[in-house]
């Protein structure tokens, strides 16, 4: 008896150990796994920026881990040349999503920072192949305009952006409705 006893509390002990575990885990994880904020918001016009900032950050590093693997050591100046070309929205991005940054972690001047660590960490890749630089060149050679970056930004970061953050749920003051956007 003392026997199933023991192994039974062995089980319960392994059993909350795992659970305890896993609960340390989930605490250190990123915003993404987190529970939104209902005091934290993001409008659309944040979101496009945060998305935008966010895919370009990506871009650059994956075009960086191409050179440093010696796969397209040219890649890195491709997306330079593009980033470059359209230096004034990227811009307008990055101010309108440290603005919203700010506004929501005013106590916390580096949230921005960890978001953005977050986000390239998050997106790294363990081993990077050849096809992998193949797709990003032809991904980033398709960007002749800024509207074809854009339609990349909106299918791909959007989404991930709307998971990781509540969007506002009213328009804020000046932010254009979504039918009347270019």
């Amino acid at each position: 008896m003392p026997k199933t006893i023991g192994w039974h509390a062995a089980v319960a002990a392994g059993l909350a150990l795992l659970m305890a575990g896993t609960a340390l885990a989930q605490s250190g994880l990123g915003s993404g796994s987190r529970p939104k904020s209902s005091t934290k918001c993001f409008n659309t016009p944040e979101i496009e920026a945060v998305a935008i900032v966010r895919a370009g950050m990506v871009i650059r590093d994956h075009a960086r881990a191409c050179a440093r693997r010696g796969h397209d050591r040219d890649l890195i100046n491709v997306w330079a040349d593009f980033d470059n070309t359209n230096a004034e929205e990227m811009k307008r991005a990055v101010e309108v999503r440290a603005e919203a940054f700010r506004r929501n972690w005013p106590d916390d001047p580096y949230a921005a920072q960890r978001d953005a660590n977050e986000t390239v960490a998050s997106r790294q890749l363990v081993d990077f192949a050849p096809a992998e630089c193949v797709s990003l060149r032809n991904l980033v050679e398709g960007f002749k305009i800024w509207p074809d970056y854009m339609k990349h930004v909106r299918v791909v970061e959007v989404g991930q952006v709307k998971t990781l953050y509540r969007t506002c749920p009213r328009r804020s003051p000046g932010e254009v409705p979504r039918s009347e956007q270019p």
